[in-house]
């Protein structure tokens, strides 16, 4: 190494070497052979050596010794490269090692310039110990929240199972079939919720729920406590992947519930056999569609939906303003509504 060259790169004297010094960040510089020819006061605090023990010596004292090889590989690379400074390290962060052999994570940058006929390359290093530990901090607190929120879903899908236990232990003491049946309807809704929750429980993502896979389980399951029914009744199914939070996919939920219910309640007397499709498309501009709809005897062209007494169907009216969506009845055969609302998909 010229001694010239490092001694004017260190002069105290020059107004630039004073800025280099005051900088709270380390600032070090090598020559081509990656020996150190500037320290200044900030690399001083960062890495615990005075400027006196590292002048001249290899950068590697200032790396741990697994990583040199890559460090002095990564500098050759660029030294051929046609730019002047670059980020290092993955995620623009790297190890340096204190005097004391301690490890710290660093974030910093290169970069090179020619100095008379010798090439200096210097690095600009900040220690974020503190901003990692902080992260780290932030992530364990993020996980007991979500490990919270988990055992919370998990509690209140609990909950409303025991509800709905309850109204079917209660069913079975009902003899009047239609009183029986309307606590069994009731035992349904509070399943359909019951599965939202279950659902979000299971999923990684405790915001938002994927809404296509709990369609999917809860049409099964309405297929399922209707029993004979349903087996002359197939289902068909055509869906985006769509995810919801729970202040849309509560509704939504109930809106197909109370759909495929009917459906399956009054769309196929005397033996008739058919099916019942659920469709889900993403629309553009955040909106959905969901139709749900069967190839049955359809609705008394005297009945208005609008209108009718039926508590289904009044929920579904009910929900519906509660999403903000739009309800359409759309031409038979059969029953087919569709209902579009705001969704991100």
């Amino acid at each position: 190494m010229d001694e010239g060259f490092a001694g004017g790169l260190c002069s105290r004297q020059d107004p630039l070497a004073r800025i280099f010094e005051l900088a709270d960040d380390a600032i070090i510089s090598v020559d081509r052979e990656q020996r150190i020819v500037l320290f200044n006061q900030g690399a001083e605090r960062i890495f615990g050596y005075t400027t006196a023990e590292v002048m001249g010596q290899l950068l590697d004292m200032l790396l741990p010794s697994r990583l040199t090889n890559v460090h002095r590989a990564h500098i050759a690379t660029f030294e051929s490269s046609t730019t002047n400074s670059r980020k290092m390290g993955d995620r623009n962060e790297i190890l340096g090692r204190r005097k004391d052999g301690a490890e710290f994570p660093a974030e910093a940058s290169i970069s090179k310039i020619a100095v008379g006929a010798e090439m200096m390359f210097t690095v600009i290093l900040r220690d974020v110990t503190s901003r990692v530990r902080a992260d780290e901090q932030l992530k364990a607190s993020l996980r007991e929240k979500e490990v919270l929120l988990k055992e919370i879903h998990h509690r209140v899908k609990n909950n409303l199972q025991v509800v709905s236990s309850l109204l079917g232990l209660q069913a079975r003491s009902i003899e009047d079939q239609l009183t029986r049946k309307k606590f069994e309807e009731s035992q349904n809704r509070i399943h359909s919720m019951a599965l939202l929750h279950e659902c979000l429980y299971q999923s990684e993502n405790l915001a938002k729920i994927h809404f296509t896979g709990y369609i999917q389980q809860l049409a099964e399951y309405l297929f399922r406590s209707y029993g004979e029914i349903s087996d002359r009744i197939h289902l068909n199914v055509d869906l985006d992947s769509l995810y919801l939070d729970m202040d849309t996919a509560v509704p939504c939920g109930l809106i197909i519930n109370e759909l495929i219910s009917n459906s399956l309640k009054y769309g196929f007397p005397n033996g008739r056999e058919g099916r019942i499709m659920i469709q889900l498309r993403g629309i553009g501009d955040r909106m959905s569609s969901l139709s749900v709809g069967d190839d049955g005897i359809g609705l008394n062209d005297s009945v208005d939906w609008t209108a009718t007494k039926s508590l289904g169907l009044r929920l579904v009216r009910t929900l519906s303003r509660q999403l903000g969506a739009e309800v359409v009845l759309e031409p038979g055969p059969g029953t087919h509504f569709r209902v579009i609302f705001a969704s991100e998909f």
